[in-house]
């Protein structure tokens, strides 16, 4: 996740969280993962979106008659190279309607009737020839959802209900994340493994809906807003709005710093050896949303994606200086201010004319050695 990516603006014409007093969906009781909603939960959720007019009921019914329609069912068996050359041309279709008209309606898997796909029993993977997988005792319907996380690409398919696309709008529209950074993070921790781009798209709606007639929606408009920095016990940075109630296990590092400030600060990793961190305000994670069972500061965290050549799953590992690094000192820097890395009695000094993109630099072996190192600020030209 890019942390200076241009996706996170926010434009004049848009609310921001304080603006936005309607609540689209119900606020709190959900968690992060529906795996245990009841039905009277997602009842709610439904209910909201039509009073607060995200939908109507109308749009409503005339969707779920869609995806009732168990289109290209039959044909996209037909069509197929596999069945064509079991079957033949003349009779394949044939056959195709006669299993479909025999089938009980409903997924294999979760017994839903919506969207309906004829799918493999034993899937093509297992065949040396994938054609030899088309044959009609070989297949059943399942629902999009059950299809897809069969695949081996959807490595964390199956863990909730909803589908990705679903996901996507479920933690827009109940978490309500307040940047689009922390939008990523949700959806990462949620489980997803899909590019940055489904969630740059899915992000767009944050945009249209903030600026609705009454704001449905608010994002974040860190140019013009001031936060509080926490550090939490085990290690976490995030941030609040200024003057909000600190929890028992975080302290305050800082209060009413600016959102285009940047937080600076270096870390000792267990083989001792000092980094340099420099976060700009607006990358930091909020610790403010109901995230059920998770903690406050779940969103400090970061995402490698998975390697498939490799064979290699994603990761989430934690954001620095959560994990095994120890804060030895720390700065907050204005836009129009360097770093300065030293010993502030003696020794060299290092200016950082550029300190944005920074994120674990190795300190150079002269400043290693030096003891009791800290960081400054001097005033410069803007970078």
């Amino acid at each position: 996740m890019n942390r200076d990516h241009p996706i996170d603006p926010h434009f004049t014409d848009e609310a921001t969280p304080l603006d936005a007093t309607v609540d689209v969906a119900p606020v709190a009781g959900f968690g992060l993962h529906d795996s245990n909603w009841s039905e009277s939960q997602w009842q709610d959720l439904i209910i909201s979106f039509v009073e607060n007019g995200l939908v109507n009921w109308k749009e409503l019914g005339a969707l779920i008659l869609g995806h009732l329609n168990p289109s290209q069912t039959g044909t996209s068996l037909a069509s197929s190279d596999g069945f064509k050359r079991r079957y033949g041309k003349g009779n394949t279709m044939r056959i195709v309607m006669d299993w479909a008209y025999a089938q009980t309606g409903q997924c294999q898997d979760c017994g839903s009737r919506l969207e309906l796909q004829a799918d493999h029993i034993e899937s093509r993977e297992l065949f040396t020839d994938p054609l030899e997988a088309d044959y009609i005792e070989n297949i059943t319907l399942r629902c999009r959802r059950c299809n897809v996380v069969r695949r081996p690409s959807h490595e964390q398919g199956g863990k909730t209900f909803l589908t990705a696309e679903s996901a996507l709008m479920w933690i827009l529209l109940v978490i309500k994340p307040r940047t689009y950074f922390d939008f990523v993070r949700l959806c990462r921790i949620y489980g997803m493994t899909m590019a940055d781009i489904r969630m740059q798209e899915a992000w767009a709606m944050a945009h249209w809906l903030s600026r609705n007639d009454p704001p449905l929606y608010g994002i974040e408009n860190d140019e013009n807003a001031s936060y509080d920095l926490l550090h939490w016990q085990t290690g976490e940075i995030t941030r609040t709005d200024a003057c909000e109630t600190i929890p028992d296990n975080a302290k305050k590092l800082y209060e009413n710093v600016r959102g285009n400030y940047s937080f600076a600060f270096l870390a000792k990793a267990e083989d001792g050896r000092i980094k340099l961190f420099n976060y700009p305000l607006r990358w930091i994670p909020f610790s403010t949303y109901d995230l059920g069972e998770m903690p406050p500061y779940a969103l400090a965290i970061r995402y490698t994606p998975p390697n498939k050549k490799k064979g290699l799953a994603q990761r989430i590992t934690p954001l620095p200086p959560s994990g095994d690094l120890i804060i030895v000192s720390h700065v907050v820097v204005a836009p129009n201010e360097h770093l300065v890395v030293g010993n502030v009695n003696h020794g060299d000094k290092t200016t950082i004319k550029d300190p944005v993109n920074l994120n674990g630099k190795l300190l150079d072996r002269k400043l290693q050695k030096q003891h009791d190192l800290q960081l400054s600020v001097a005033s410069g030209e803007g970078y």
